[in-house]
């Protein structure tokens, strides 16, 4: 089957999650457990979980899972193929910025404009629409979702995540799934040990993502969870575009990590600051970009 990333990423920590535990194969598995785990809803779990039935490391026995293969191992996505696409969805994503990739466009249209293959145009629209930020047509074509109209538009956003996500991390349900603090520890630490790529972009919005939307969803507050599940959508293409420089990768992996740190030693109140502190030195580097 043709994984998505989240489902390649879902399933490879499924696999770190249920080694850890020591899993032997024969043991059941629930599917609302391993969300729960992971700190993500039910259906990207589904998703990750047909990759492993199509691997062979698990197989649905009723309305469990079984354990099949603990010691499977994903294998490893064609390198060219998955920067092929990335490089694509940053080059759609700063031709939504200028001005250059319409509300309404063709796989053709972008093919031709990008000079890329089909097949490739074709699974950066599905991710799109996985995300939430593109559409099918009824008839013919893509339709783009709104996302930054303006500058100012892109301020507002940032003003109104700091008047949610640092409460949120003050809500009297707030809990810390160990198994998401321990994954978003892991996949931020690989952008310190790796050389900037503008392709990179697309990957860095993923996990930054997935960390504030873990921490909305931590909160046990769902319309806080809504909310910042909305403003990752309206933020995703301009945060493809990555237009700060590699510098501040290492600044935002450090900035989300100190928040882990101070979430981990119980202190949400110092958590809450680093996180207001966080998106207002983003908002104000995007202001002056």
């Amino acid at each position: 089957m043709t994984a998505t990333p989240l489902q390649r990423e879902l399933a490879r920590n499924i696999l770190d999650l249920l080694r850890d535990r020591g899993a032997a194969a024969g043991e059941r598995i629930s599917r609302a457990a391993l969300a729960e785990a992971l700190g993500v809803s039910r259906t990207p779990v589904n998703g990750a979980v047909a990759l492993l039935e199509a691997l062979g490391a698990v197989a649905t026995e009723g309305r469990a899972l079984l354990l099949v293969d603990p010691a499977a191992e994903l294998p490893p996505e064609g390198h060219a193929e998955k920067s092929g696409v990335d490089r694509l969805l940053v080059a759609i994503a700063q031709g939504r910025s200028d001005g250059t990739v319409p509300d309404e466009v063709s796989e053709r249209q972008l093919a031709q404009q990008f000079a890329a293959p089909r097949g490739a145009v074709a699974q950066a629209l599905a991710q799109l629409a996985e995300a939430g930020v593109a559409s099918r047509n009824r008839g013919h074509g893509w339709r783009f979702t709104a996302g930054f109209a303006s500058r100012a538009e892109r301020a507002a956003s940032y003003r109104f995540r700091m008047l949610i996500e640092p409460p949120a991390l003050l809500e009297p349900q707030f809990a810390l799934p160990a198994a998401f603090a321990a994954r978003m520890r892991a996949e931020h630490r690989r952008f310190l040990q790796k050389p900037w790529q503008d392709d990179d972009a697309v990957a860095l919005y993923r996990i930054n993502a997935a960390f504030h939307e873990g921490l909305a969803d931590a909160s046990g507050n769902r319309f806080i969870a809504a909310a910042v599940a909305q403003q990752n959508r309206v933020r995703l293409l301009s945060n493809y575009s990555w237009r700060v420089g590699a510098a501040r990768v290492a600044v935002t992996v450090r900035e989300h990590l100190a928040i882990l740190d101070a979430l981990e030693g119980g202190d949400q109140e110092r958590a809450a600051l680093l996180m207001r502190l966080h998106l207002a030195d983003a908002l104000a580097l995007r202001d002056e970009s």
